[in-house]
């Protein structure tokens, strides 16, 4: 394979239980600090590595390259290949890895891979498709299938992105709701946290439902105080787990965990499918992008030398000029030395611009004959 084409190493749910995947991520978090021209993607339901030149060898992952990864990251970001169709959190997901790949110095291939990817998935939502549930509001729903919400307590646990759509998604469905998180609040009011991990332990059993998507385990909830008295529903959209697994087998059927919500979304019906469509020629056209932009990357050496012979050409005229002109004061030598880069820039502009988007090397041929390079 052409090293200068990018690959992809892919791992979703379906392939690879949530547990299994949170500890490949953390392996391959592992190697990417030693690799640093890498770019790891870890969401709530995938695992996936991304370079150019060599990679690694895993078996466990699924291997995609050239065009075929680029097209996979790009559907990823609109949304295409979430289990809700349009949901933005991963383009969200896809900027953190791209803003922690440029932290630590990345290849400016992958870097510009993952720059067209979120580009696609602006341009996918230009026009975003119906409102729908996301994961959060289809853990609701599914919560509202175990027990009444409406009028009665919730537990959120968990603070962040996730566990601000919980609680919105329970509020939306009429149940009152409790935040808790790692550190109560003292003077809690409601959407603030209102329990710290323990005390939300305490107070579960007394709960309608119970929605965490919390880091790390909430190992309050597996102790006596919580264990003594059955616990309602509860829906854990944490990565791994955060509700402990004897918690989570006494629940048996009243748990829910993120990999129960990877199979996709009943059909949205012709609104979903007309966006699709788009989102799907947002793509097409994003790949073409990269995909020219690599190929003319073959062409830079071609821009340079055509850019250095113009640079040379006119600094020598410039001097032969000035020295003809030996009154000129400062400004006048100024305007002159200005016009003639600009004159230079916009003679070469076309030329340069048709270098930029070579797509398979004619046109750098075209300039080295042209301008006996």
């Amino acid at each position: 394979m052409n090293g200068g084409l990018p690959w992809a190493l892919v791992v979703q749910a379906g392939d690879l239980e949530v547990n299994r995947r949170a500890e490949l991520a953390a392996a391959l978090q592992e190697l990417v600090e030693f690799h640093r021209h890498w770019v790891l993607l870890v969401t709530c339901h995938r695992v996936e590595l991304y370079g150019c030149g060599p990679s690694p060898a895993r078996p466990d992952m699924s291997r995609l390259d050239g065009e075929d990864a680029a097209r996979h990251l790009f559907r990823v970001a609109a949304g295409l290949e979430s289990a809700v169709v349009g949901e933005t959190e991963v383009l969200g997901q896809v900027r953190d890895a791209l803003a922690q790949a440029r932290a630590r110095g990345t290849d400016e291939r992958v870097a510009r891979l993952f720059e067209c990817a979120i580009a696609a998935g602006r341009s996918a939502r230009t026009r975003p498709p119906a409102e729908g549930d996301g994961l959060a509001g289809r853990a609701v729903t599914w919560l509202g299938t175990r027990t009444q919400l409406a009028g009665r307590p919730v537990l959120v646990v968990g603070t962040g992105a996730m566990g601000v759509a919980l609680a919105a998604a329970a509020t939306a469905e009429g149940g009152v709701v409790t935040v808790a998180g790692r550190h109560r609040e003292r003077h809690a009011s409601p959407g603030q946290v209102q329990l710290d991990l323990s005390g939300a332990a305490q107070r579960a059993p007394a709960m309608a439902a119970v929605a965490v998507a919390l880091r790390g385990e909430w190992s309050d909830l597996a102790r006596p105080v919580a264990a003594d008295s059955a616990l309602p529903p509860v829906a854990d959209l944490s990565v791994p787990p955060s509700v402990p697994a004897s918690v989570r087998e006494a629940l048996g059927p009243d748990f829910l965990g993120i990999d129960d919500l990877w199979q996709r979304a009943p059909d949205g019906g012709p609104g979903e499918a007309s966006w699709t469509v788009r989102a799907e020629a947002a793509v097409a056209e994003s790949v073409a992008e990269y995909v020219g932009w690599l190929r003319g990357r073959g062409s830079v050496p071609m821009l340079v030398a055509l850019r250095e012979r113009g640079e040379a050409r006119r600094q020598a005229r410039v001097q032969r000029l000035l020295r003809r002109l030996p009154d000129l004061d400062e400004r006048a030598r100024g305007l002159v030395e200005a016009m003639s880069r600009q004159l230079v820039t916009d003679l070469l502009h076309e030329p340069i611009s048709a270098l930029r988007a070579d797509p398979d090397g004619s046109h750098a041929e075209a300039a080295r004959r042209l301008f006996d390079l």
